[in-house]
């Protein structure tokens, strides 16, 4: 195994930190550590950083443990949040900072290998620009270059794409991936956006209250997610009872018929130009609906329909 956490733990008081955290991740592998504020995800970040020194448990990088070294010894890199650019300094000596003092190049050379990594995130004609005149996604690009062109084993993101507008936030998961394939660099990604971890990700480690809960691809935490909170937080989800075992089942896997004598009532109908969200009824109970297409967009409120269910997960406790 390239990366392997093994009961790792910090706790900064009996409600707050990590506990016992195991995370296996594959060299060329793009995890993704999703959760909401405060469930530890940028904890376990900033430990294998070394930004936070861990109460107990080991950091495995290709079999050596790296706990015990300071975060300038590992062969890490971060993109932060605020992406932490040097404002004084142009595109290319931000680039070219980390190889000079972190691969202890010369100052000729380091230029040559910043304008490489330049060129990889398309800021070619950019070398000049102070930090502060470049965009949002600019800057990240600058700082993603920054980070991949000390020759990192790891590269660690923590929300980078937060401070980006909506347009600009989907281009660039686009583009993050892209370079991830290219360079074939391992990736571990913080956030609390699941469509960017649904998109990105080979695989997700879902966190709540300091422990991790899941970890397994897209599809499967999507599809098959082990418990009421990983269905609830991770996409839309409707709770059903059968023979007294709870069960999961995503508002697209259920398919509406209209019948007079339906056993459901038709209460909100919400158009959203792909597809169309509907809220249905039967006896106070609302079950959420969502159907594609135009055809799909016929139902009215007031309609008498049936459901029938086309895939459900059981759910643990």
């Amino acid at each position: 195994m390239f990366l392997k956490l093994v009961n790792l733990t910090k706790l900064f008081d009996e409600e707050n930190g990590v506990k016992n955290v195991n995370i296996d991740v594959e060299e060329g592998e793009f995890v993704t550590i999703l959760g909401p504020s405060g469930c530890g995800k940028t904890t376990t970040l900033n430990l294998i950083g070394g930004f936070l020194e861990a109460d107990s448990g080991q950091i495995l990088l290709e079999g050596v443990n790296i706990l015990s070294l300071p975060p300038e010894k590992r062969p890490v890199s971060t993109v932060f949040q605020s992406y932490a650019l040097f404002p004084h300094m142009n595109v290319v000596e931000n680039v070219s900072y980390g190889i000079r003092f972190y691969r202890k190049e010369k100052k000729k050379k380091a230029l040559e290998i910043a304008q490489e990594y330049i060129d990889i995130v398309g800021l070619t004609g950019y070398e000049q620009y102070k930090v502060g005149n470049l965009s949002g996604g600019q800057q990240q690009r600058v700082a993603l270059a920054r980070s991949m062109a000390t020759n990192p084993k790891i590269l660690l993101l923590d929300e980078p794409l937060s401070n980006l507008d909506a347009s600009l936030r989907m281009k660039m998961r686009g583009e993050l991936k892209e370079l991830q394939k290219k360079l074939n660099i391992t990736m571990i990604f913080v956030t609390h956006d699941q469509s960017e971890a649904l998109s990105l990700s080979d695989k997700i480690v879902v966190m709540d209250k300091g422990k991790v809960v899941q970890i397994g691809s897209p599809t499967e935490v999507y599809f098959s997610p082990t418990n009421e909170y990983i269905a609830s937080f991770i996409g839309k989800s409707n709770l059903i009872h059968i023979d007294g075992e709870k069960f999961m089942v995503r508002p697209e896997d259920i398919r509406m018929n209209i019948n007079p004598q339906g056993e459901y009532t038709i209460e909100e109908k919400i158009f959203m130009g792909q597809f169309t969200e509907y809220l249905v009824s039967k006896d106070g109970k609302s079950v959420e609906v969502n159907l594609s297409g135009k055809e799909s967009a016929k139902f009215q409120t007031g309609s008498k329909v049936n459901l029938e269910i086309l895939h459900k997960t059981k759910l643990g406790k």
